[in-house]
């Protein structure tokens, strides 16, 4: 196995994903499931990093959507079936909605919703290693399955793509001081569901190989 990644062993990482089937095959590895959702992700790393001290940092891997070009204005860095790096996330829908736009929780003053910066190191090297590029992205409790709703959320964040768990997690290494090494296939693009081009096996399979590649390069 490589040694280490961003001068950190493999062996003192702890390796975490969402839904069953992301990390179905890779318990060779030690990857234990969090559940989908900000809370269940959140308060399973929370308890998985309290059982054992020797944790230096946390690996999470899974699939996303992505942002697609009508709602960016320019072309999205990642497509369907491709691996990103998630370098910057943040809870996109922690707030109130508001006749004269979103106000988040951050801008009421009532808690954190990021951003959350991934350790430059860490997230440099795992995109040259996996030959990804480096994206933002967008934590929510729901997913945008309308183009307005899509379209609304990435004018209103900049995000490259859309998770349920990203930022709860970094939350949770923020508060104990670890650093977080986020992995994201893209499994559809946001937005009306018919218009998406799911394929969430090419997703499933993309993220896998590349955790195994960089336990393993």
């Amino acid at each position: 196995m490589s040694a280490e990644l961003g001068g950190i062993p493999w062996h003192e990482f702890l390796l975490v994903h969402a839904a069953p089937i992301e990390g179905h095959g890779l318990e060779d590895l030690g990857a234990k499931a969090l559940g989908v959702g900000k809370v269940a992700s959140a308060v399973r790393c929370a308890e998985l990093l309290r059982e054992r001290d020797r944790w230096r940092a946390v690996l999470l891997f899974g699939v996303a959507g992505a942002f697609p070009a009508r709602h960016r204005g320019d072309a999205p860095p990642v497509g369907v079936g491709g691996l990103a790096v998630v370098q910057r996330d943040q809870l996109a829908d922690e707030g109130v909605a508001t006749p004269d736009g979103f106000l988040d929780l951050g801008a009421m003053q009532l808690g954190d919703v990021g951003p959350f910066v991934a350790d430059p190191r860490l997230a440099a090297a795992a995109a040259e290693r996996l030959d990804a590029p480096l994206v933002t992205g967008a934590t929510v409790s729901s997913c945008s399955g309308t183009d307005e709703r899509s379209a609304q959320l990435c004018e209103r964040t900049g995000a490259h793509v859309e998770t349920m768990e990203g930022a709860a997690v970094a939350y949770v290494c923020r508060r104990f001081e670890l650093p977080l090494l986020q992995v994201r296939a893209i499994s559809n693009w946001t937005g009306d569901r018919d218009r998406g081009e799911w394929n969430l096996g090419r997703a499933v399979d993309a993220v896998q190989q590349a955790v195994r590649a960089l336990l393993t390069r």
